[in-house]
């Protein structure tokens, strides 16, 4: 498994880990933590059968451009997830008091869970860039501020996933006849 997925897994991971653990200190059931304590240790015992994980060792490629890589798409992710803080931050002060609502860590924390759906794209168009970290000028921030911008606008890029897989996912007919 190449660093780059098992960092994100990893963290994937604690978050999962970590919103157990808050569940259980909101509303103690320990019946509740026990499963989801085993079905993320089944999880993990999957993932180290069929990838190995947690694997830290990297193929070297050629030229070894795969360290510069890994360093670009660690922090194009890491400024996808602060736009993704920055989005429930948003939204937690766009309102008349924000001293009234009440932070909700399961709320902040779910956009974290399925970041690398939405990274995975980001990073499949970096692959074919040819970028440098060695010279910052402006189209490499912008490479960060796309970043940025897909953490921020999770919802909209994750909502048109879905209603494309259940477009893909409908029989031929469906869409042609009027509803019934």
């Amino acid at each position: 498994m190449p660093v780059l997925a098992t960092i994100i897994t990893a963290v994937c991971f604690f978050l999962l880990l970590c919103l157990a653990l808050w569940s259980q200190y909101r509303a103690p059931k320990w019946s509740t933590l026990s499963l989801n304590l085993l079905g993320l240790a089944l999880y993990v015992l999957l993932l180290h059968s069929l990838f190995g994980f947690p694997s830290l060792e990297e193929l070297q490629s050629k030229g070894g451009e795969g360290n510069q890589f890994l360093v670009l798409a660690l922090a194009m992710y890491a400024c996808m997830l602060v736009g993704m803080a920055a989005e429930y931050l948003y939204h937690y002060f766009d309102g008349p008091s924000p001293v009234a609502k009440k932070f909700d860590i399961g709320t902040f924390l779910k956009p974290f869970l399925i970041s690398p759906l939405v990274f995975v794209p980001l990073a499949a168009s970096l692959q074919s860039a040819n970028l440098d970290l060695s010279h910052f000028d402006a189209p490499r921030l912008m490479v960060f501020l796309v970043a940025f911008e897909n953490g921020f606008l999770w919802r909209g890029y994750f909502s048109r996933k879905l209603s494309e897989s259940a477009k893909g996912a409908e029989p031929a007919g469906a869409a042609a006849s009027p509803g019934k």
